[in-house]
């Protein structure tokens, strides 16, 4: 008898651990999959491209998984700063975020190379060695140094350009003249060694340096240019594309792996279509850029092939700085291989 209700127990707990099992894992007894949620963070406001790419790919996201993703967007830093996002990544407590790989190059130095000066002769080359196997093997180094998984490139994918209060076309030009730039010695060796004299002020003092002729230049994406109304107090404008500036999309790694291999592609599939949703957006912007610049009165210099060369030549002595802090010459040489296959 009670051996009877021994085996009788262990069969009600056997049902009851299975039962609760089947609860647990969310598919239940009709085999519904389970609803995966997503945090997505930038930040930038709602008005930014980023902003619009990632409602891009929560779109398809969603769409493509059949409501599997449910992808949840936190803009204008509502969830930390970039350094803080970079860390809730890692920690998997967001699951993807966007940032500009200034901040990545901690965990991932060779990421720096994208900021070698004059490498990229012009944007659809630059596209080119992003979407090539240059730039996936970046996107690879993530995983490995960063504890991220580089999902791919978008936003903040621009030239920084140099305005001034007269026309500039050689580096014999930029004698004498007082340019703002970021504090960072890689951007500071640059300009010194090409003859200008940088001095490092803050973005929000910039204004009012150029105003009171605290600097005579500076140098950003035509964006900013506009955005910043620089344009009021700078009349030309210089398409110097002296510096590449690079955004990456990240993912926490331990939930990008454990999706299945239908979900990842998915996820990829999503990037690139927010990704190409980002580029032509900002060239339909640019043009609208170079447009405002025109009608306050600003002018617009393109240089020559001949003039870029001159450009390129004299900051030659900075790559060996690079070299020192992106892990060798070696990168920057598969980087100038890259370039120049793309421009064939």
């Amino acid at each position: 008898m009670k051996r009877t209700m021994l085996l009788a127990g262990i069969v009600v707990l056997s049902f009851t651990v299975i039962f609760s099992a089947c609860s647990k894992s969310g598919s239940g007894s009709s085999g519904a999959p389970k609803t995966i949620t997503v945090k997505m963070t930038h930040t930038g406001n709602e008005q930014t491209l980023a902003h619009q790419s990632f409602l891009a790919i929560k779109d398809h996201m969603e769409k493509a998984s059949n409501g599997v993703f449910k992808v949840e967007i936190y803009p204008n830093g509502q969830l930390g700063n970039d350094p803080q996002l970079v860390e809730a990544v890692q920690e998997g407590d967001v699951q993807i975020m966007f940032t500009n790989v200034g901040y990545l190059v901690q965990f991932v130095p060779e990421l720096g190379v994208f900021s070698v000066p004059f490498a990229f002769p012009n944007i659809d080359v630059a596209y080119k060695v992003l979407d090539g196997d240059f730039g996936k093997s970046m996107l690879d180094m993530m995983e490995g140094a960063g504890d991220m998984v580089g999902l791919g490139y978008i936003e903040a994918v621009a030239y920084r350009e140099l305005s001034a209060p007269r026309s500039i076309r050689l580096p014999s030009d930029l004698a004498g003249l007082k340019i703002r730039v970021m504090t960072n010695p890689l951007h500071i060796a640059i300009w010194e060694t090409l003859g200008a004299q940088p001095a490092a002020i803050s973005f929000a003092e910039l204004y009012t340096a150029l105003q009171q002729g605290t600097v005579d230049a500076q140098e950003n994406p035509v964006e900013l240019f506009v955005s910043s109304r620089f344009y009021e107090i700078q009349k030309y404008l210089i398409m110097t594309n002296h510096v590449f500036q690079c955004g990456m999309l990240v993912a926490n790694p331990a939930w990008f792996n454990g999706l299945t291999p239908e979900l990842q592609t998915i996820v990829r599939e999503a990037v690139m279509k927010g990704t190409l949703f980002q580029r032509e957006k900002t060239a339909e912007n640019y043009e609208e850029y170079i447009k405002i610049i025109k009608d306050s009165g600003g002018t617009i210099i393109e240089l020559t092939d001949q003039e870029m060369q001159q450009w390129r030549d004299k900051v030659k002595p900075v790559l060996s700085v690079f070299a020192q802090s992106v892990g060798g010459q070696a990168i920057i040489d598969r980087l100038f291989a890259a370039v120049n296959a793309a421009s064939r």
